[in-house]
């Protein structure tokens, strides 16, 4: 009597095994019972049939969250919703695309002229929600000085450490905001006229000045990932200049109050 109840038991199970179905379950929550007979790189072909001939279905991987076959065995498409396991968001993680980017600028324009600019940036956190910027500049302006003679500026050279957030993490279009500390050098050659009694006379001078900039701008960056590897970058910014300063001759003149300044830059950079 043991021995015919466990003999049914047996065959019971050897038959619920073999005819046993594999369940595919959709992201939606809907399910299909059939048997998978294929699990391709994008796609899975079933059969909701186990009669010879019968015919073969095809869905695609990325419409699937997960696959139970009869034996007990679980292969979950999308790993985001493997139990236990913490989600995580592509948009938001910084090594989607690499922390570190180095940008050159062909083209920036401060309020002092128009220039070319190198800077490098790393992302200060893992998620990619803020980053720090290390800019420098060379600017070539030109200026007149309607009062004193005329000058020809020479290049000056700035550097502009700031802090960029970006509020959206790390996309393939994504958006920075945030300050700027910018420090500015450059050097004015100064031709000065008097007029001499002496010789009834206009006789002129040539002499350098020194010219320095500190103040601090407000950033706007759009940045475009063409590739995991390549990208361009927008930004404008308005600011204020607290200190402008020229020296001459062992004389400090100060440009007094607070003035607008403003910032424009076209980069091409690459990402690692």
């Amino acid at each position: 009597m043991i021995r015919s109840f466990a003999l049914t038991v047996l065959l019971s199970a050897v038959f619920l095994i073999a005819n046993g179905q594999d369940v595919l379950v959709k992201k939606n929550g809907s399910t299909i019972e059939g048997k998978v007979t294929e699990v391709g790189i994008d796609r899975v072909s079933y059969k909701i049939s186990s009669e010879d001939g019968s015919a073969s279905f095809v869905i695609r991987k990325n419409e699937l969250n997960r696959i139970e076959f009869a034996n007990g065995q679980t292969i979950f498409i999308d790993e985001r919703n493997i139990p236990g396991k913490r989600p995580v968001n592509p948009a938001s993680n910084s090594n989607l695309f690499g922390r570190h980017m180095v940008n050159f600028s062909p083209f920036k324009a401060l309020d002092a002229g128009p220039g070319l600019g190198l800077s490098y940036e790393i992302l200060a956190d893992r998620k990619g929600y803020f980053g720090i910027a290390l800019p420098v500049s060379i600017i070539f302006p030109d200026r007149f000085d309607l009062f004193n003679g005329y000058g020809d500026q020479q290049a000056a050279f700035y550097f502009s450490p700031g802090l960029k957030i970006y509020p959206f993490g790390q996309r393939r279009v994504t958006y920075a905001v945030g300050p700027s500390v910018f420090t500015g050098f450059g050097k004015q050659m100064r031709n000065d006229g008097y007029y001499d009694p002496n010789t009834g006379t206009y006789p002129t001078t040539r002499s350098e000045s020194t010219i320095f900039r500190f103040g601090i701008i407000v950033n706007n960056y759009v940045n475009f990932q063409i590739s995991d590897h390549f990208q361009i970058t927008l930004n404008g910014g308005l600011g204020s200049r607290y200190i402008d300063r020229e020296t001459y001759n062992d004389t400090r003149s100060n440009e007094g109050g607070i003035n607008i300044t403003g910032e424009f830059n076209f980069s091409l950079g690459v990402r690692f």
